[in-house]
């Protein structure tokens, strides 16, 4: 029997003869599973209808953002919204015309120009912040358009994260002004072989990035090896790999190193073709806090004023936090896992801050009862990274203390059900739509990493009001076949649990 105590943590655990348990020892013995590292937990109430390895850390990929969207939720609140501020250095003329900068500052507002669910579209938005110039009297500006990205510390990436993540749109980290989740796309058509394939950058338009072509276009029937690079530290970008030549043309999806300059760019065309002139063009905020108008040249400008000093005009707002998380659940979104991470520190610490992040983590957890220990080690908010580390016992327990949390029902919300628009769309396709409603559960995948951890609620009619709650990880399945096979395990896995009297 599982005895729980009152904190929630796991003191005793020996699982029944469920029918469950049988088929994950009967797995566990078998390929793909024998070869790689398996591990199980499922409860509900005092009972434990399966266990295996349930001490067992491991890589649980996207599994992770379960962590960062509930602590998110409980010590932010699921009602909190951030800002984005406009705000000049300099004064107003009688005519309207800004003597000095206008700036754009960054709260960390992930959803601009993001493109899901909850995020508005780019133009709404920058009518948003038009109509706050507008009025403020502001007819034209005698300066610049100047993206602040100092509400988040650098770097804006995880330290740990591999290298070929970075240049990816899922490997683009947060910085506290950006757009379009600092992500950039190409087209990509082949060409003939032994020649660099077509790349064409699409959105958004980026005229300071140099671009070198390293790629060729390989052999009929050979594999996509094309990947991109690129670094903050100037505005260079290389395209990498090999591209089939009887591959149809596709978007590549890609990181902006520059979501700040960026985002100053298209507002300052979007002032300019609505009738507001802006003389001094687009710049950012260097690291060393100084303006950068030119990102080719290197050259920096004068000290940016600090944001205390700033004239506010007013604000802007996010969606809700809860409507946040959801898209992050529902799509396992990278990007806003991490700038929900950046901000955990804040609860404690007023501030939000990477450097934090790990420390405030820990803190919030230990306050639940959930002390990391030798259970869990967490380096990042959205599990792209290799060295975070959790036991399925360390999940169940937390899932066990979000269910009895005052944001259970946002948490609940924000879990996808199999066959939902989502990342579990094709999951448990043998199941009934009653036991697919009643499954809330967030994937995890990587290279040679399968994870599912969530809840099964009560049936209709169920003697119990308790949920299962499960967690089920996978680590070194090498192979495509093999991780197919891996998801069709744990389906079957899922569906017992959900069938379990």
């Amino acid at each position: 029997m599982l005895l729980c105590a009152a904190t929630g943590t796991v003191t005793e655990l020996a699982a029944q003869n469920t029918a469950t348990q049988r088929l994950v020892s009967s797995y566990s013995g078998k390929e793909p599973l024998r070869s790689g590292v398996f591990g199980v937990l499922a409860v509900r109430g005092a009972d434990t209808l399966a266990q295996y390895n349930r001490m067992q850390k491991m890589v649980p990929a996207s599994n992770v953002k379960l962590i960062t969207t509930g602590l998110a939720l409980t010590r932010l609140g699921e009602d909190r919204r951030f800002s984005t501020t406009l705000s000049y250095r300099g004064s107003i003329a009688v005519d309207g015309t800004l003597d000095g900068d206008l700036y754009i500052v960054g709260g960390g507002d992930p959803t601009i120009g993001a493109g899901t669910p909850c995020a508005d579209s780019l133009g709404r938005t920058f009518a948003v912040w038009k109509a706050l110039i507008d009025s403020a009297g502001i007819k034209a500006v005698n300066g610049r358009v100047v993206g602040d990205p100092r509400f988040f510390s650098r770097p804006y990436h995880g330290m740990s994260w591999q290298v070929d993540d970075l240049g990816w749109n899922y490997g683009a980290g947060p910085s506290g002004l950006s757009v379009f989740q600092n992500a950039q796309t190409f087209t990509v058509e082949p060409a003939g072989v032994g020649a660099p394939p077509v790349i064409t950058p699409l959105y958004p338009d980026t005229p300071w990035m140099v671009y070198t072509n390293s790629a060729v276009t390989g052999e009929a029937r050979s594999a996509n090896t094309l990947f991109y690079q690129d670094t903050d530290f100037g505005p260079y970008g290389e395209f990498f790999g090999s591209f089939p030549a009887d591959r149809k043309s596709y978007i590549l999806p890609c990181s902006n190193a520059f979501g700040a300059y960026t985002c100053a760019y298209l507002f300052h065309n979007y002032l300019t073709g609505n009738g507001v002139a802006v003389s001094g063009g687009y710049a950012d905020i260097s690291p060393s806090g100084n303006i950068r108008g030119d990102l080719r040249s290197g050259a920096e400008g004068p000290a940016a004023a600090s944001p205390d000093s700033l004239v506010k005009i007013g604000s802007a707002v996010s969606p809700v936090l809860r409507s946040i998380v959801k898209d992050t659940n529902y799509i396992s979104d990278n990007f806003y896992a991490e700038t929900l991470f950046n901000m955990l520190p804040l609860a404690l610490y007023g501030k939000a801050d990477r450097q934090l992040a790990d420390r405030a983590e820990r803190e919030m957890l230990s306050s639940m009862g959930l002390r990391t220990g030798n259970a869990c080690v967490l380096v990042d908010g959205s599990g792209l990274s290799r060295k975070n580390y959790v036991s399925p016992e360390y999940f169940v327990r937390f899932l066990r203390k979000m269910y009895s949390g005052r944001v259970r029902g946002a948490y609940i919300e924000s879990l996808p059900s199999p066959g939902t628009k989502s990342t579990l769309r094709n999951r448990m396709g043998k199941a009934s739509l009653e036991v697919k409603n009643r499954v809330k559960m967030k994937s995890g995948s990587m290279n040679g990493v399968v994870c599912f951890s969530g809840y099964i609620l009560p049936a209709k009619g169920s003697q119990t009001q308790e949920p299962v709650v499960f967690s089920i990880l996978t680590n070194d399945i090498g192979g495509a076949s093999s991780a197919s096979s891996v998801y069709a395990i744990i389906d079957e896995i899922i569906l017992s649990l959900a069938q379990e009297p």
